[in-house]
């Protein structure tokens, strides 16, 4: 019989061409699948990575606004304390000494106070974004205001002159939830930080966060 060479020669080539092929085959196969596994783990990392970083300027953001409402609540009560000693008692008297000792009190929240007024506005706007800064400003100035008020009302007090209308009237900022009084903007201003904070719109994720200005 006679034998085809072409088909010998076919018929040996083959099973090194199909072992070329697997191996060529595999080697891709691999590098696809450890391109797309490192993929996937770089993914993997990222979305770890910024879970920690929401996770931390939650706390940081919390930190802020716990420190700043415990500030606001000190210098409101203080406040309030010095007025109440200001005011007359059920004997129309007040008592000087004690005048002396809340507004000392009141002095101190006020040194706190100051000494981080800027520092507070920055915290705000870059934990919770420009409307809420914009909200402490003005809350600063209503915090003047009323301490302008109560101030009126202890120099009245110690020179022995009736502060009872004056008393009431600026006792209104600090009772209950009136609207608009000191004490309710204070309560208000609370509760939209805190709402941010649970709803995770703090840090970069606030709204409206504006960049310092350059020059």
């Amino acid at each position: 019989m006679v034998r085809d060479d072409e088909a010998v020669a076919e018929s040996a080539r083959s099973p090194v061409e199909n072992i070329i092929g697997i191996a060529v085959g595999f080697a891709l196969t691999t590098i696809a699948g450890g391109w797309w596994a490192a993929r996937l783990q770089e993914r993997s990392w990222a979305r770890q990575n910024e879970v920690v970083l929401r996770q931390a300027e939650q706390e940081r953001a919390g930190a802020a606004c716990q420190e700043l409402m415990s500030l606001l609540d000190r210098r409101l009560y203080r406040m309030q304390r010095l007025l109440w000693a200001a005011s007359p008692g059920t004997g129309g008297a007040v008592d000087l000494d004690e005048i002396d000792r809340r507004r000392q009190e009141y002095v101190e929240v006020l040194f706190a106070w100051n000494d981080h007024l800027n520092t507070n506005l920055s915290l705000v706007g870059s934990h919770f974004g420009d409307d809420a800064r914009a909200e402490l400003d003005r809350l600063y100035e209503d915090f003047k205001r009323v301490g302008r008020g109560v101030e009126t009302v202890v120099r009245a007090a110690r020179a022995s002159e009736d502060t009872t209308a004056t008393a009431d009237m600026v006792a209104r900022e600090f009772e209950g939830r009136e609207v608009g009084s000191l004490n309710d903007q204070v309560y208000q201003f609370g509760l939209v930080l805190m709402g941010q904070l649970r709803d995770g719109r703090v840090g970069r994720n606030a709204p409206d966060i504006s960049a310092p200005r350059s020059g």
